[in-house]
């Protein structure tokens, strides 16, 4: 590696579900010197999403299998229920099992909304203020992310986030024995009016 390049850790399909260490990580020297992710100034920050993707025990055909927690919708919202956003996520349980594949803590005053399309589950804060979508999503680490930088930033967009510079803009950490990755993103655009319009087309039961 020289004195230019740096090294980054890619997932080059998925973090190995269940594993301490991820099986599948391909690491590569990247120039040091690559563009950072855009600043978007505070006040185009308007929306915000927080997103975690925890790996399931399964591979489609579409590639990895993701559970996906998200959370968006104006900033002082996400922001008051941000604690609870992140208590939940610390709660998750995934597991092979058919029956209950995945399990998680709802924080105090949520409830679990009634059955909806695309989505695994749906968690209510208090008062309806906002929701938790909990859904099933396949594909690349990279293709998902992006996604929801684009829903918030505009398509215009799209490049700013790359391969190169994705763990800039993503967080891995262990949960509960599995790595999982987080996301935080704030934009001018709601990303739950654009949702219609950018559908997953990694995951055609569900995500978001």
């Amino acid at each position: 590696m020289t004195a230019r390049s740096v090294r980054w850790v890619l997932f080059a399909i998925l973090l190995a579900p269940g594993c301490s260490e991820p099986e599948a990580i391909r690491v590569l020297d990247e120039p040091s010197n690559r563009p950072p992710v855009k600043t978007i100034p505070a006040e185009q920050k308007r929306f915000r999403t927080l997103a975690a993707m925890v790996p399931s025990d399964s591979i489609g055909e579409g590639g990895p299998n993701w559970w996906v927690f998200k959370l968006s919708g104006p900033t002082a919202v996400v922001t008051k229920y941000e604690a609870n956003f992140n208590a939940l996520v610390d709660s998750v349980k995934a597991s092979s099992d058919p029956g209950q594949p995945i399990n998680w803590t709802l924080p105090s005053g949520w409830t679990k909304g009634g059955e909806r399309e695309m989505r695994y589950a749906t968690l209510v804060a208090p008062e309806g203020a906002c929701e938790i979508a909990v859904s099933r999503a396949s594909g690349t680490l990279f293709a998902n992310v992006n996604r929801w930088y684009v829903q918030l930033c505009g398509r215009e967009n799209e490049k700013d986030v790359t391969p190169a510079n994705l763990f800039d803009v993503a967080r891995k950490r262990m949960v509960n024995g599995r790595f999982i990755v987080q996301v935080d993103f704030a934009g001018p655009n709601d990303p739950n009016a654009g949702m219609a319009k950018m559908p997953n087309p990694h995951n055609p039961h569900g995500g978001n």
